[in-house]
Formats: C-alpha cells, sequence, structure tokens
C-alpha cells in the first residue's frame, strides 16, 4: 500500500504551511500582534530584550498565542539577530494566518 493519496501527494505534502515576514519591536511595554504593515510584514511588539534569544522565544509565544496554535508549529527561520525575521507556520496557511490577526 501506497502512502500517497488519491491526488498522488504524501501527507507531508497535505499539511499546510505559512511563511510570514515579521518586524520585531524589543522591550516594549507589552507584548502584542500589533499588525499588518504596509509593507506586508507582520508586526509585534515584545517585553524582552534581544539578548540571548529571549526576544525570539518570546515573539514565537506572542504569534502562536494570537493565532491560538501550539509555539512548537511556529519556528524562526532566519533573522535570528536582525529585527526583520522569516517565521514559518505549521498547520495554518497564508490565507488563514492573515484571517486570523485581522479577526
Amino acid at each position: 500500500m501506497s502512502d500517497k493519496n488519491e491526488a498522488g501527494e504524501t501527507p507531508e505534502a497535505q499539511v499546510k504551511t505559512a511563511i510570514v515576514r515579521v518586524r520585531v519591536s524589543p522591550k516594549s511595554r507589552k507584548g502584542l500582534v500589533v499588525g499588518w504593515m504596509d509593507d506586508g510584514a507582520l508586526k509585534v511588539k515584545v517585553l524582552a530584550a534581544p539578548e540571548g534569544g529571549r526576544a525570539n522565544i518570546e515573539l514565537l509565544r506572542v504569534l502562536a498565542e494570537e493565532l491560538r496554535i501550539p509555539v512548537r508549529h511556529v519556528s524562526l527561520e532566519s533573522g535570528s539577530s536582525s529585527t526583520i525575521k522569516i517565521l514559518k507556520i505549521q498547520g495554518l496557511d497564508d490565507e488563514e494566518v492573515r484571517r486570523r490577526i485581522n479577526k
């Protein structure tokens, strides 16, 4: 028996994944998702300072909470030492991410 469905896709190919460009503002008064910027990036404020990866960890937590998904479904793909980051979100597609954030 094959691990492919009727469309010939493997189970891994069926998993939804979104890629989101994020602009992070560390050392803010409150951790929250601000919203979409004109350049298409998602602005997120975090309490943590950008030291020892703490702001990155908080970013993943804040975004997962906003999207109502487990933190393990959000990963940092690039930009670990930059204010502009690329995140991968498993289980949601780009459209669903925008819908959940736009409320």
